[in-house]
């Protein structure tokens, strides 16, 4: 019986000295995780050259030449030549300018008459005409198309006649109201001759 109990008592002591079965413990710490890579930054792609701009081609200045020729082109004939019409009309000349596109007379027109209050200059054909019977028309104001005149009034100003005088014209004639006598109070007729000797 004494047997029995210190086998018994040694099998229990043996069991305390190996512990259960199972998986190990262990009692250190866990190792941290490995830290993720760093990002590598992607460079930046190269900016593209814009395409190239063509080169505007820059105007030219007019040579000195050139301006001078179109200087010479317009002439300035200075005159004192006066017409008179029956009617009581008076015009005088003082000059007449000739340019590439038209002829310029510098006028002073005056109408004085008892019968009537006015009259009118261009209500038919008014025109220059050169030796040759060429005629340039006059350009007529839009605000007084027939060149209409008060009586005891007098205008100055300019006459544009449309084209060029040739350049070899030795006078030119200026003609108002082409056809009528020179007493019509309504249109008179009047013709003036203009030498151009002097320019």
């Amino acid at each position: 019986m004494m047997a029995g109990v210190l086998t018994a008592a040694m099998l229990l002591s043996a069991c305390k000295d190996h512990p259960a079965d199972g998986p190990a413990q262990s009692s250190a710490p866990a190792a941290a995780p490995a830290p993720a890579p760093a990002p590598v930054p992607t460079p930046a792609p190269a900016p593209v050259p814009a395409p190239a701009q063509p080169a505007v081609a820059a105007q030219p200045a007019p040579s000195p030449a050139a301006s001078a020729q179109s200087v010479a082109e317009a002439r300035k004939i200075p005159m004192n030549v006066q017409g008179v019409a029956e009617a009581g009309l008076t015009v005088r000349v003082k000059s007449v300018e000739i340019g590439a596109d038209a002829t310029v007379l510098d006028v002073s027109i005056s109408f004085s008459n008892r019968i009537t209050s006015s009259t009118m200059l261009a209500l038919t054909d008014t025109f220059l005409e050169d030796e040759g019977g060429a005629r340039l028309q006059i350009k007529r104001p839009t605000d007084n198309r027939d060149l209409r005149v008060n009586s005891g009034e007098t205008l100055n100003g300019q006459l544009v006649f449309m084209g060029a005088t040739p350049a070899s014209a030795r006078k030119l004639r200026l003609v108002f109201n082409d056809g009528n006598a020179g007493d019509n109070l309504v249109a008179p007729g009047l013709a003036v001759e203009l030498p151009l000797s002097g320019g």
